[in-house]
């Protein structure tokens, strides 16, 4: 149920913690399906390119589509349980149900099978997208003070990464503990094949697979519904930081959002860092098998590296408390582009495979974090000038722009695939195959990677403007808790904020863009 936030009325540590445990429901599932539905759908489903391509592409595009419609649909709700926890709940049992059915593979024709797939991905896409908005919406109902915001945004980056892990882990392990391998196709143990003729098709263990595939579904399916009761149950959504949110149409909404220039940056830095990471991710349990040979070793290379990515996140989080935002990302930019190239070179020698996983996982946090902790930083300067708030459209747009990335790199493994003349149902593919592969999950992240140094170089809220934009809501806040009886003192934050607003323009005006501003 909503309650209203008064003064006293700061969430807690531990409250902040159970939002972050939410997050485990749909960040688990959706890094299972980055990092193994490919896999599984190339390897056990024996889906073609193009089916991949049409499951990938019409999936994202779906869930692109939808969110217009999901963020006007949440913007409007009004119940006596809140604003966002109807849609947190009744899409949580909806996913889990369309997650289960996505591991199942039918008896029918490779045409039917295809559709299947689609039917099934696009359904569970559009609806773990409204789960994903509205219990990312919720951070900005917890609190209108910045830091509890953002503290609160790195317990839900930290499950994020947890629920990587504990997702890699589980499917990994499971599927393996059943088969012996994640293929089903072909047993990628430690023996070699010994024949005169290695492309053949082998599938005694496939009916072993689809099994440990479906387990583990269960398994994640239950811990989803376990970690997002513990955050319908223990987190309030307050409704005192709502009185102002906007009543402009949808269109109007994006628009004002779209020519703001700190949200456009913040939105373009999400975009390249999601994509770097995404290209990998959809692609590097293909990469270990036909790129480096290792493909017995599939799940203990990616536990290794989602392992090394959770390290990672503290020191991250602990960096940015001393050096700001944008330095960190700029470092953190540098040293995993030349890891990235790594991978175009790196030997298939398990050894040297997890020495560049490892570094790649320490490096991997970054579009975990912070591009999130500065959509936070453009909510507040939007509110700001504006007087009203446009958190669900900005979640919606950025989370939109996630997706467009998934669908990128959905198409961009199909076509490497195709390039490579991958063949459906043979054990030993083509040296073209492991060499696309390789090409894929090394150019399209290098030029993304470039691309986000380009976008920091144009962001233009320093810390010290942040700082200001929060003692200036902060002040405001006060204000308006006090009543009509501190007219001076309304008179004097109203200053501060325009004060405020000139910096922000004055910086856009020495980045040329001063008609990306707009009228208060």
């Amino acid at each position: 149920m909503a309650t209203t936030a008064g003064k006293k009325d700061r969430p807690s540590t531990a409250e902040k913690v159970c939002y972050g445990i939410g997050a485990l429901s749909y960040m688990t599932t959706r890094h299972v399906l980055n990092f193994y539905l490919n896999y599984f759908l190339v390897t056990v489903a024996q889906v073609p390119p193009i089916g991949i391509l049409l499951v990938g592409v019409l999936g994202r595009a779906s869930e692109i589509l939808s969110f217009p419609v999901l963020t006007s649909l949440i913007t409007r709700t009004n119940t006596r349980w809140g604003q966002l926890k109807p849609w947190i709940l009744g899409c949580t049992l909806a996913t889990v149900l369309l997650y289960m059915l996505l591991w199942y593979v039918p008896d029918v024709t490779p045409g039917l099978k295809i559709a299947y797939f689609v039917a099934l991905f696009i359904m569970e896409s559009v609806l773990e997208s409204g789960l994903t908005l509205a219990h990312k919406t919720l951070v900005m109902h917890i609190s209108d003070d910045s830091s509890d915001r953002e503290s609160a945004i790195a317990f839900r980056s930290a499950a994020g990464l947890i629920g990587l892990v504990l997702g890699v882990a589980i499917e990994g392990q499971v599927v393996a503990a059943f088969g012996g391998s994640l293929s089903g196709t072909c047993n990628h143990g430690n023996d070699t094949i010994n024949g005169t003729d290695s492309n053949y098709t082998i599938t005694p263990q496939t009916g072993k697979q689809e099994a440990g595939y479906l387990v583990a579904a269960g398994i994640i399916c239950l811990l989803a519904l376990i970690f997002i009761t513990v955050t319908l149950t223990r987190v309030k959504e307050r409704t005192a930081f709502q009185q102002q949110k906007t009543d402009e149409p949808l269109r109007s909404s994006l628009k004002r959002v779209m020519t703001h220039k700190p949200s456009v940056c913040a939105l373009l830095l999400l975009l390249f860092c999601i994509t770097a990471g995404s290209v990998f991710q959809q692609s590097v349990a293909l990469y270990v098998q036909y790129s480096l040979g290792l493909g017995g070793q599939v799940q203990n290379c990616l536990l290794v590296l989602v392992g090394c990515c959770l390290i990672g996140i503290p020191v991250v989080m602990l960096l940015m408390t001393k050096f700001g935002k944008k330095l960190v990302a700029v470092g953190n930019i540098l040293i995993l582009m030349p890891i990235v190239l790594g991978l175009l070179f790196v030997p298939g020698n398990l050894v040297a495979v997890l020495l560049i996983f490892s570094a790649y996982g320490m490096a991997y946090a970054l579009p975990f974090i912070v591009p999130w902790m500065m959509l936070s930083d453009v909510s507040d300067l939007l509110k700001l000038q504006t007087g009203r708030s446009y958190d669900t459209v900005l979640h919606g747009v950025f989370i939109t722009a996630q997706r467009i990335t998934g669908a990128v790199s959905f198409g961009a493994i199909s076509a490497a695939l195709e390039i490579g003349g991958y063949k459906s149902g043979v054990c030993d593919q083509p040296e073209s195959v492991g060499r696309a592969i390789r090409w894929n999950v090394t150019v399209l992240p290098m030029l993304s990677l470039v691309l986000s140094l380009v976008v920091l170089w144009q962001y233009p809220v320093t810390e010290e403007m942040r700082q200001r934009t929060k003692e200036a809501l902060e002040q405001i806040r006060k204000a308006s808790e006090e009543g009509p009886r501190q007219q001076r003192k309304t008179k004097h934050d109203g200053n501060m904020a325009d004060k405020v607003v000139v910096d922000v323009r004055g910086k856009e005006n020495e980045n040329g863009v001063e008609n990306m501003g707009f009228s208060t």
